[in-house]
Order: C-alpha cells, then structure tokens, then sequence
C-alpha cells in the first residue's frame, strides 16, 4: 500500500483547518516528532525505537517542530543520505534482538519529511546490550502516551506473560512433531554428562567442549526453560574396527582422530554475507526490494534453516552478549521467490 493513502499517513499529517502549516496530531504511544535529524543523536532515536519495538510499534517523524507542531521539512539531506545499514548496524550492536524499521521520505504539502517507520518486535522484549548515551546496559523500554522510558512493573508483567503463553504454544509444537516422528526416534541431551540418547543411538560429546557449544534461541527471550540445542552442519558417524558405526564424538583436541570444528572457517566458506552485505545484495538483485516488515518476516523464517544461516554469539563460552547473524549464498535462491529479479 501506498503510505500517503495509508490510515497512519492520515493521523499524523492532520492539519489544523485555516492553517497551513500547523498540524493538530500529537505525540503519542506510536507517534513522535523531530525536528531535525542528526546522526550524532542517534542514542535517542535507538531509545525510541526500541520503545516502540516494545510496545505495538510506532514512527519517527523528522521535519516537524513539537511545541507548536508545525510542518518545517528537512533542511538538510542528512537524513536521506543515510545508508540504511548503518542504522541496522548501531540497532544490532546496542539491542538483542533486532529491531525491525523501514526508512523513507514523503513529500508533504511542499516539503521533505523524513520518516523512520518501527514495527512492534515479534519478539519481545528488545533489550539494550551496551551503555551508549542515553541507553543503559540491561534496561527496556518502552512506548507511554508520547514518552519512551524504562519499562514498569504492569508493562513487563503483560510481556513475560506473552512470553510464558507463547512457550507453551512451542512446547506442543514440539510435542506434535515427537508424536508424529515417534518417541522411538527423538532424543534427549543430556548436559551434565554430554551425551545425546535416543533410541537410535548415542552421541558423545567431548566434556571440555561442552562450555563452547552454541545455543541458538533465534531471538526469543526466555524467563525460564532449558536452553535448546541446534546441530548446524553435517554429523558423520565414526566406523570401529569391525566396521560398525560408533557414536560421534565431537573434540577440540587438534590431534584427535574424531571431526574438528572450526567455527571462523565455517563461517568463512560456508557462510560469508552478514546482514549488511546481504541488503546491499538483496537491493541490487531484485526491482521490488523494500527494506520493511515483509523483508523481516521473510529473512526470520530463512534464519530458521541451518542451512542458509549461522547464528554467532560475542561470547561463545558464556552465551551472553549480543549476537550476529551470517548468511550462506544459498540464502538468495530463497528470496528469489517472493522479489522481482532486475534485468
């Protein structure tokens, strides 16, 4: 849909009827006003957007004063000129997990509005990773009428609940797809020991690389739960002497006969596009691409196969800190179904 005939665009540019300039909207738990954009304030957009990401989403809004509320228009093309990349790149560095926005401007009554349109997170909460300005390391905030603060009690309550209701819908998922396969081949992990059991067989796991393995919870925040964990890449069984097959055993030992994995190398070749250089391929190969909400449903559903997409920790050992997402070539071919490719 066109955003000039969008309900939204109709809120916020409402104009006070013998006043040209003068809008009669307000700032609210959606909407906010800048007058200006300057990307050294970049901190206390962050704030907004994650505040908006919090709540049900919302947009920035740069070319219009707050006190009065008067359409100016940008005056300078800082604002257009900024890669979209750069945004992403500050957002993913300073919040866990992404905050989905689209960036563009709009031509209103003769003059030049920037806009930075936020979607609310798909997974909440969104929480600040790093002290940067006027964001603080482990707050969240959130969207009131016209303001972005640090999270209440009533708001975080209502969030964690979603979170609860929304991990019992994925504990019968899972169920479901157990019954479907058969208990008989389901296995369960075994951390205190390192061991894999199923009915099928057993796989061992080296007791030293046990602190190292990766977690993937694919941007959800847990209250509680154990972690799950995801094989990414291909597990090949050990033959014995007498040629049967033994159970695998994973090692960080460099001279031990079993499989060695190495995580830079693997990211290396088989996954070599990060977020940046995927948007910047993603615009250059299709004629329809827009950085928006579809682009965010399509890409969190692609992330979910090992195959297109390896997910990194900062701090593997710990699995805390932000996360970084790498992409495999293979990761195109996918999106070719649902973009124009330009000829």
């Amino acid at each position: 849909m066109i955003f000039q005939k969008s309900e939204e665009y109709k809120k916020i540019f409402a104009f006070e009827p013998r006043q040209s300039s003068q809008i009669s909207s307000r700032e609210s738990s959606w909407l906010e006003f800048k007058e200006s954009f300057n990307w050294g304030s970049k901190d206390k957009y962050a704030k907004s957007m994650a505040a908006f990401a919090n709540n049900r989403g919302g947009f920035l809004v740069f070319g219009v004063t707050n006190q009065p509320r008067k359409l100016v228009g940008l005056q300078s093309n800082n604002f257009e000129t900024l890669d979209e990349a750069k945004i992403s790149g500050y957002l993913n560095t300073t919040f866990s997990p992404e905050i989905a926005f689209e960036k563009f401007t709009e031509e209103v009554r003769g003059k030049k509005i920037g806009i930075l349109r936020v979607y609310g997170s798909l997974n909440k909460p969104v929480v600040c990773t790093k002290n940067d300005g006027e964001i603080k390391e482990a707050e969240v905030y959130y969207r009131y009428n016209a303001r972005s603060e640090k999270i209440k009690y009533a708001e975080l309550n209502n969030l964690l609940r979603q979170i609860q209701e929304e991990e019992r819908a994925n504990w019968m998922a899972l169920f479901k797809k157990i019954s479907k396969i058969g208990p008989a081949n389901a296995a369960v992990l075994n951390m205190l020991e390192g061991r894999i059991d199923g009915g099928k067989g057993t796989l061992v796991i080296d007791r030293k690389l046990i602190p190292k393995l990766r977690f993937i919870t694919e941007g959800n925040f847990k209250e509680k739960g154990w972690p799950i964990l995801k094989l990414v890449g291909e597990v090949k069984p050990i033959p014995t002497k007498e040629g049967a097959t033994a159970g695998v055993r994973w090692t960080d030992d460099p001279s031990a006969p079993a499989m060695r994995v190495e995580e830079e190398k693997i990211i290396q070749k088989e996954y070599p596009i990060d977020y940046r250089s995927l948007v910047k391929k993603l615009k250059e190969r299709y004629s329809d691409f827009v950085l928006n909400q579809q682009f965010y449903n399509i890409k969190k559903e692609l992330m979910k196969d090992p195959r297109l997409c390896r997910i990194r920790y900062l701090d593997p050992i710990n699995q805390s800190g932000g996360t970084k997402a790498y992409y495999s070539p293979k990761i195109l071919k996918e999106f070719d179904k649902h973009y124009t490719l330009k000829r």
